[in-house]
């Protein structure tokens, strides 16, 4: 009996076969997600990213981080921006930085965590972030604006020392940046929540001296104003408060505040006893007081 011939396969054929048997490229699913990035695809584009890291997940990270880097970066981006998975994304940014602390894209890693650790009530973790930003890549553009935020988060802390502390750092380091005049602001401001009054107006006064049109310059006026008052310097207080009317965005709320300090300082300048009534001749009044009988 005649069995039947095998066909030989075609050379092409077979390596296509081979190919397609081999395990599947990193690489092309890292293109793949990108591409789906672009066409607004977030669901099937973390799939890609997710593959990669599957893919390369026992393998040498320093041989790998030309594919790694991108697909940490690209999933953990997707998941906080696209897809609002909070808790993937934080593992991401996390693995990221803690495999790669030196890349560019640690960078915004941190960042994206401190805002994601701050939306979640947790200041503290969101200032870690932030100082091993500003540690890390301290020449890097608008690291000025990471030490500004860390300062703030410090302030909400009510860690006023730090606040204070992280705002004078930004001045001395970065005295160029657009946001020196802000943390003046602060440090005023903290100053006056410390309970030292009288350096909290020697801040404010340096911010008016500093900035003065800067649109800051009426505001710390007017809290300049709201501590002299505080001491029972409502005259300084007035002085103050008219030169911030020109220029303060709320003039209202400034005449307001200045018609409040200005009956304030008369009442406290009314004698206790007036010796004599305005209403009623001296000669009707008996010494109590009292209008004597006709």
């Amino acid at each position: 009996m005649n069995r039947p011939m095998r066909r030989k396969l075609p050379p092409l054929l077979v390596l296509l076969l081979a190919l397609s048997a081999c395990p599947a490229d990193p690489a092309t699913h890292l293109e793949k997600a990108r591409e789906l990035s672009f066409q607004r695809q977030p669901e099937e584009a973390l799939r890609e990213y997710e593959e990669v890291l599957s893919l390369l997940a026992k393998k040498d990270g320093s041989k790998t981080r030309v594919l790694l880097v991108p697909a940490l970066k690209g999933a953990a981006d997707l998941c906080y921006l696209e897809l609002k998975k909070l808790q993937r994304a934080v593992e991401l940014y996390q693995t990221l930085v803690r495999r790669f602390p030196d890349v560019p894209e640690a960078l915004d890693a941190r960042a994206n965590l401190a805002d994601i650790l701050r939306s979640a009530g947790d200041r503290r973790g969101a200032v870690a972030e932030l100082s091993s930003i500003v540690q890390s890549f301290p020449d890097a553009p608008e690291v000025d604006r990471f030490l500004y935020s860390a300062a703030k988060d410090y302030f909400e802390l009510g860690d006023y020392n730090q606040a204070i502390v992280e705002a004078r750092a930004l001045q001395r380091r970065y005295s160029e940046s657009i946001h020196v005049a802000d943390s003046q602001m602060l440090i005023a401001t903290a100053l006056s929540l410390q309970g030292d009054p009288e350096k909290a107006i020697e801040a404010y006064a340096e911010l008016v001296d500093r900035w003065p049109d800067s649109e800051l310059a009426s505001r710390a006026r007017f809290e300049q104003a709201k501590v002299l008052a505080d001491l029972e310097r409502e005259g300084e207080a007035v002085e103050v408060l008219v030169e911030a009317l020109r220029t303060h965005p709320s003039p209202k709320a400034v005449q307001l505040e200045i018609a409040r300090l200005r009956k304030r300082l008369a009442v406290r300048r009314l004698p206790e006893k007036p010796a004599q009534s305005a209403f009623w001749p001296s000669w009707r009044l008996n010494a109590g007081g009292q209008t004597k009988p006709n």
